[in-house]
């Protein structure tokens, strides 16, 4: 452990959480801040503040943990009035997430925020750790210019930290974690900054036909940035599995405008009542993100997790859909289609694939689509518009497998027939659709999708 690692500050690491405001105001002397290590609503209560964005709040109003830190320091001089009072201000925390250790540097470094003119380096890399957790994580990013804007090397340290784990008893571990990260904050704000490739490779373990994906993080939390850049909104994520074979589990929802089909306060509730100890607190977040208890863990293997959740998300889906919508499967195994079209062909698709049974994956870029098309290679069918913003559906034709072959046939849907539909087959397309589509249709281009690789068909 680094010696005497603060001056401003005093970390004090918690082995648990503090479950309520009360405990919080008992067992903290006065002038204490809590970083995320409080069970209740954030604010402050006289002389002691809980800068947190999970309990009781709507996470899409709610600013982060450090983005409050910073406008508690840059408008309200929290630290210069509390250091006045008490010198360190003990800081609780119970780990070292990249809006913990970011709030710690605000804390720690308030002198810089201070200044009339304040430091635009350090206000970029709030705000943008700002939407990053408002969305659980799952935000929609460019990854190279995450990477060239040193983020991802700014919090290097905890992705290490992530991955090997943290068990009872690292609170030299957390301490040491938060100094590596404010270290790397200081270099980047003396234009000292390296840089830190993104090499997450999430597993897709399930794809629902009700929109939603359970991944395996594999313990990186780079992992969802991944999955946002591939158009997933909607995540059950695997984040561990523990020693004592139980599960740390998050749950994002991509947006609260969706609705109301993937609910997570209906899924927490379910999930709380299949585990073993039901009347622990083992699940709990806000609407937007929750999650399993980080000390006690999930005793559910992901297989139950996809079997609640496809009971209570299909049971909201069959009660928003208007009509109804039928999946019953008219295949050997339910097809996995890759739309990458326009929001109009997407309405026309979206209810014809399902009455076919199709599992559906929607993105809105062409570089959206090769991700997506790379983190699942049982793709059957791509569903694409004839061109994008960043390219065509000839990229994604010409994407190929592990096996040397193309990924998956490319149907490529245009407003019209006509005579130039030729040359789309000879740039790589499967076949040519255009509205109005009929069941019978894609019935047809499902089926041929998922027979063994053959000559393409003419178009008529």
């Amino acid at each position: 452990m680094i010696d005497n690692p603060f001056q401003n500050i005093e970390l004090r690491v918690r082995q648990k959480r503090f479950d309520s405001w009360e405990e919080f105001l008992r067992e903290a002397p006065e002038y204490s801040i809590a970083l995320e290590v409080l069970d209740d609503i954030p604010g402050h209560r006289g002389h002691y503040v809980n800068f947190d964005h999970h309990v009781g709040v709507v996470r899409e109003a709610t600013m982060s943990a450090a983005m409050q830190a910073y406008i508690a320091v840059r408008q309200g001089h929290l630290m210069q009035r509390w250091l006045q009072k008490r010198r360190p201000v003990p800081v609780y925390v119970w780990n070292a997430d990249q809006d913990v250790c970011l709030a710690a540097f605000v804390l720690e470094y308030h002198q810089l925020l201070e200044r009339a003119e304040g430091m635009p380096m350090l206000r970029w890399i709030v705000q943008y750790n700002n939407k990053l957790d408002v969305c659980g994580g799952l935000y929609p990013v460019n990854l190279e210019d995450l990477v060239n804007n040193h983020f991802t090397w700014v919090f290097e340290p905890y992705r290490q930290q992530r991955i090997h784990g943290k068990v009872q008893g690292d609170e030299a571990l957390v301490v040491t974690t938060i100094r590596l990260v404010c270290d790397r904050l200081l270099a980047l704000l003396n234009g000292q900054a390296g840089i830190a490739p993104i090499t997450a490779q999430p597993d897709i373990l399930y794809q629902s036909p009700y929109n939603y994906v359970i991944a395996d993080e594999k313990g990186d939390p780079l992992s969802r940035l991944v999955l946002a850049s591939a158009g997933y909104t909607n995540l059950i994520s695997l984040i561990c599995r523990r020693p004592n074979g139980r599960y740390t589990y998050s749950i994002i929802r991509g947006s609260p405008y969706d609705e109301d089909i993937f609910e997570i306060p209906r899924l927490i509730e379910a999930f709380q009542a299949a585990e073993d100890y039901p009347n622990e607190k083992i699940w709990g977040g806000s609407n937007l993100a929750a999650g399993s208890d980080s000390v006690l863990g999930s005793s559910l293997h992901w297989t139950q997790i996809r079997e609640i959740a496809d009971r209570v998300v299909g049971e909201a889906h069959r009660r928003t859909s208007t009509p109804p919508l039928s999946y019953e499967a008219h295949f050997d195994r339910a097809p996995l289609v890759l739309l990458a079209v326009s929001p109009e062909t997407e309405m026309q698709l979206r209810p014809l694939l399902a009455q076919c049974g199709a599992r559906i994956h929607a993105v809105s870029s062409c570089q959206q689509a090769r991700t997506a098309l790379a983190l699942n290679p049982d793709v059957d069918v791509i569903f694409s518009n004839l061109r994008f913003s960043d390219g065509c559906f000839a990229d994604l034709a010409r994407q190929t497998g592990s096996d040397g072959h193309a990924a998956a046939p490319t149907v490529v849907c245009i407003d019209a027939v006509d005579a130039g539909c030729a040359d789309l087959l000879e740039m790589g397309a499967y076949t040519v659709l255009s509205p109005p589509f009929t069941l019978e249709q894609i019935r047809w281009v499902l089926g041929e999708c998922t027979k063994p690789r053959a000559a393409a068909p003419a178009a008529s």
